[in-house]
């Protein structure tokens, strides 16, 4: 049943909280005995029932039609030829075993000519002796030695063929199937009768089988010897085979296997009459029933919850329908709204645009109405055209589109009241980047400004040459302090760094690390440093002298200033004496102790400072 949201309102419940809770708890009893019951008589229904069980009772007949084949004679019209061929073997062969088979199989190689074993010609004797042979095989005879033949193979077969091992199979599936049915064990006193009675006839069956396959074991011997016996004259007749003892288990196991499936009958109807009292439709439809009643009271007890909110709920409904009339008037104030404020910061946008050094461009608000709601969107002009948005990768530079998004940060922040400045802390994530340098000086300028209006400005940087213009502008009459992140093993840390050393030039930095070692402050030190630092003195000191010097190599920039006049021969000697001590192909010099070093690098400053002078 569907519930509308006012028909949950509508609820008014007459029970209390327990009062619901305690028919929700039954019902939800009642209804998980109900599935318990009906999953198990759905189980019930899906288990197996017994099978009845065949014994094929042939065995006689099997036996009957393999003594016929035994006591089968062949009556030919060659009675002489075969009294004669009698008397042959009789007179000719130690022993009569096999000979009829020995004189067949030499006469289908003899071509009634010459002998097939030492090629003579035969005499009119031994011709005459082999149409006799000829008259009592003939093919009546050979007609009746492959029916013969054919006749033991089937019979045989059909005589010892397995006939316990079938029975044995279903009757272990019938006990497994049986055993399946605890409820019957318990409750049905016919079923653990006939279940009884089961067991007490498959132990007396198990004995059957055992005699008969015993049996089955050792007539297999007699038949073989039987079979050779006749296959050696099969148109003679031998006795009969007798199997009384076979024939006696045959009998009995026939009579059990009728009482068997007898008591399987009657127990397959228990198993019917016990399925079929599971069949209930009344459970399905008290299941629906309990189902449907819980969710009503469900909702009673939830309609009792959430009378608050409902009450809440129906207290808003209430003020939606009056806001339903003054919303026009609402939503006609805050366009006007809107459309001072976009005015407000187009304008703010477009100063810190221009001042940002984009000044041929004018930003101004685009609407989009199509939708539900108004859009406003950024339309660009250079130079008074409007720039359609799909070329504006094309007439922004880098720092004009990054100068853009600076604006875009920097006018909401104007936007600002003081009160809210003064709480703010602004984060600025390398803001110079790609910028151009006339725009750079602008940038640093609103950071400064900024800084007196929000409580703090943190500026992250990995621009050195940026953050060092920032510090040699601001860091004397401005509160900066400067961090860094330094690598300490395996992890980093910050550590406040000194603003005077961190601005220093590169050529500045050597010179202090020198001077640090020269005055033992550190053990440790660049080996080139002050091969490096000898080139950079000569480049600035002589940057007059050196101007229009094309010469790349130290040592002709050396000789050069010397042709020029502008070193002494005795400075240009000097100089060349220490450019080849500091080679960095020789270093001859650092593989003294510490202390010569240090006495080699304060010789070298000395020289440096005072003996490298123009002439």
């Amino acid at each position: 049943m569907r519930v509308t949201l006012e028909g949950f309102f509508r609820l008014s419940p007459i029970e209390s909280k327990d009062q619901l809770n305690d028919k929700i708890e039954s019902l939800r009893n009642d209804y998980a005995k109900l599935k318990k019951r009906q999953k198990e008589a759905s189980s019930i229904q899906l288990r197996k029932e017994c099978e009845l069980i065949e014994w094929k009772n042939d065995f006689s007949i099997s036996l009957s039609k393999l003594n016929e084949a035994f006591m089968t004679s062949l009556q030919s019209h060659h009675q002489q030829a075969q009294q004669k061929l009698a008397e042959h073997i009789q007179t000719h062969f130690k022993s009569s075993e096999k000979s009829e088979v020995w004189i067949r199989q030499g006469l289908a190689q003899n071509n009634s000519e010459t002998c097939q074993f030492c090629g003579q010609r035969l005499s009119n004797e031994a011709k005459s002796l082999l149409d006799v042979y000829r008259q009592s095989f003939d093919t009546a005879y050979e007609n009746h030695d492959k029916h013969i033949q054919q006749a033991l193979e089937k019979s045989k077969a059909e005589l010892l063929k397995d006939r316990t091992h079938p029975l044995k199979i279903i009757i272990a599936t019938n006990t497994s199937v049986i055993m399946s049915y605890p409820e019957l064990s318990e409750d049905n006193q016919l079923f653990r009768s006939l279940q009884e009675q089961i067991m007490a006839l498959e132990t007396q069956l198990s004995e059957d089988y055992l005699k008969w396959e015993q049996l089955i074991s050792s007539l297999n011997n007699e038949v073989e010897s039987l079979i050779i016996q006749k296959l050696a004259s099969s148109h003679k007749a031998i006795d009969a085979l007798q199997c009384n003892s076979l024939l006696e288990v045959e009998t009995a196991i026939t009579e059990k296997v009728a009482q068997y499936n007898k008591l399987i009958a009657d127990i397959n109807l228990i198993y019917h009459s016990f399925k079929a009292s599971l069949v209930d439709a009344t459970i399905d439809r008290r299941l629906i029933e309990i189902e449907r009643d819980g969710k009503l009271e469900k909702r009673k007890l939830q309609r009792i919850q959430l009378s608050e909110q409902c009450t809440n709920y129906l207290d808003f409904d209430e003020k939606v329908k009056k806001l339903k009339v003054e919303i026009p008037s609402l939503e006609e104030q805050l366009a006007t709204e809107q459309s001072q404020f976009m005015e407000n910061y187009f304008d703010r946008l477009n100063k810190f645009f221009r001042l940002f050094g984009s000044h041929d461009f004018q930003l101004e608000k685009g609407l989009d109405t199509r939708g539900h709601k108004p859009i406003y969107y950024l339309k660009v002009k250079l130079h008074e055209h409007d720039i359609p948005d799909k070329n504006l990768d094309c007439v922004f530079s880098e720092s004009d589109r990054r100068s853009l998004a600076l604006s875009v940060f920097w006018a909401a922040l104007d936007g600002l009241s003081k009160d809210e400045k003064k709480k703010c802390i602004v984060v600025l994530d390398d803001p110079v980047t790609s910028f151009d340098n006339h725009r750079i000086s602008m940038v640093h300028q609103e950071i400064v400004k900024l800084s007196e209006d929000v409580r703090q400005v943190i500026l992250l940087s990995h621009f050195e040459e940026g953050v060092t213009r920032f510090l040699n502008t601001y860091r004397n009459n401005k509160t900066v302090k400067l961090l860094s992140i330094e690598r300490n093993g395996s992890t980093s840390e910050l550590k406040v760094t000194e603003i005077e050393q961190f601005i220093k030039t590169a050529h500045e930095k050597v010179a202090h690390n020198i001077f640090c070692f020269i005055n033992k402050n550190t053990n440790s030190h660049n080996a080139g440093d002050l091969r490096v630092f000898l080139e950079n003195e000569i480049n600035l000191r002589f940057a007059q002298q050196l101007a229009g010097i094309d010469e790349r190599n130290l040592a002709d920039r050396i000789n050069r200033l010397k042709e020029i006049g502008g070193i002494s021969e005795e400075t240009a000697s000097l100089i060349h004496d220490w450019r080849e001590t500091l080679n960095p192909t020789h270093h001859k010099w650092i593989n003294s102790d510490i202390e010569d070093q240090r006495h080699t690098a304060s010789q070298f400053m000395e020289f440096v400072y005072n003996r490298l002078i123009p002439k």
